[in-house]
């Protein structure tokens, strides 16, 4: 333990350790009480650090020896349960074992070094027990998905592995994904595509089903998740630009539910994401036609300019650029007009954004400047 701290039980942990099990792993409870904790504040344990400090520079050389065994202790158990998963009738036991062997050794970055061949034998077992059917094969999928997404392998082997067999690996998630009904293994299966298709080659992220959309669309939908929906953006993010995503996504339904979130959503990192997948969306004349299909649409684009980000900023006037270069219309001038949208535009411009958004927001006006003159807040010549 180097830097103790206190959680609201009176219990003291590693502060990586804990902010491993509270924030990257989203547990709610206590390790060792296993009470809910209603205040995730780490408060830091000086008199226990002093102690530490003290003891380390009274023993230097102990030092080396407890790092090799921790070192040992964490990987011979990990040998044995790596044997016992190839036994049919053992392997959800293995799997439960070895997700407890990795929580319990949080702190312990040697034990890490086992990721790589952890990710390669788990990972087997997703794809051969999608292929078989029955309850047993959906508990397995269940526990080496959760299993995977406590793993950190390298670039190189997540690449490799999910690469292999053709993409069984990322076909596999992606059935899990589309055909489960177990929300959490839908979630981790979406956090584990998010890594893989940030490393594998193009072909990968061409061949996606439809089904797949519309599952990405229904969890963002629920809402249950933050990290399910941000994973979910992501993968949009990565996948949108390659074959005919856009148009499978946009027919998933996407864009009025992109819409209704973006409306609802305050948090910053959130947004703009929303904001990068329906700019994406929008250079299609499906999305674009989806787009203008909502009756907020226009409203809730508007809504995220200057209180987002740059990127934010950016993707929203990309996104309406889009819209009137290839929409004519009177009546949507006159709403966007309506909803503030000239006003916001021109607020745009007053806050110095850069000289690229600037041409945007130019060239937008000038589609509609006949109609948009008739706002207050337009310049007369």
């Amino acid at each position: 333990m180097k830097d103790p701290v206190t959680i609201s039980t009176g219990m003291t942990f590693d502060r990586e350790s804990i902010q491993k099990w509270l924030f990257s792993y989203n547990h709610i409870t206590c390790p060792i009480t296993k009470q809910p904790l209603s205040d995730f504040s780490l408060i830091p344990n000086s008199n226990l650090r002093r102690l530490i400090q003290s003891w380390q520079l009274q023993n230097p050389s102990s030092l080396k020896s407890v790092d090799q065994k921790s070192k040992h202790d964490a990987w011979f158990p990990l040998t044995v349960l790596l044997e016992e998963i190839k036994q049919p009738h053992l392997q959800v036991k293995s799997l439960r074992k070895i997700k407890t062997l990795i929580q319990d050794n949080y702190g312990n970055r040697t034990f890490c070094m086992g990721d790589d061949v952890l990710f390669s034998s788990v990972a087997s077992l997703i794809a051969k027990s999608e292929l078989a059917a029955g309850h047993d094969s959906s508990i397995i999928i269940n526990e080496a998905v959760s299993v995977l997404c406590l793993l950190k392998p390298s670039d190189e082997t997540l690449k490799m592995v999910s690469q292999n067999g053709n993409g069984l690996l990322i076909g596999s998630l992606c059935t899990i994904m589309t055909k489960y009904l177990h929300n959490q293994a839908r979630i981790q299966a979406a956090l584990l595509l998010k890594s893989i298709f940030k490393v594998v080659d193009e072909i990968y992220k061409t061949g996606l089903e439809a089904e797949f959309f519309e599952s990405i669309t229904e969890i963002l939908k629920d809402q249950n998740s933050k990290y399910g929906s941000m994973a979910v953006l992501t993968i949009l993010m990565e996948v949108l630009p390659f074959g005919k995503n856009r148009e499978k996504a946009i027919k998933g339904g996407s864009i009025p539910v992109l819409v209704e979130l973006l409306a609802e959503n305050t948090e910053m990192r959130t947004c703009e994401m929303m904001l990068v997948v329906l700019e994406k969306l929008c250079k299609k004349a499906e999305g674009r036609a989806a787009f203008l299909a909502h009756p907020i649409g226009l409203a809730a684009v508007l809504s995220k300019i200057l209180r987002v980000s740059h990127v934010g900023n950016d993707k929203a006037i990309t996104s309406l650029l889009w819209i009137f270069r290839f929409c004519k219309s009177s009546e949507v001038a006159q709403e966007f007009m309506e909803v503030g949208g000239v006003a916001k535009l021109f607020m745009l411009v007053q806050s110095g954004c850069d000289s690229t958004t600037k041409d945007k927001v130019r060239e937008i006006l000038g589609f509609h400047k006949n109609t948009w003159s008739k706002s207050p807040c337009f310049p007369l010549p």
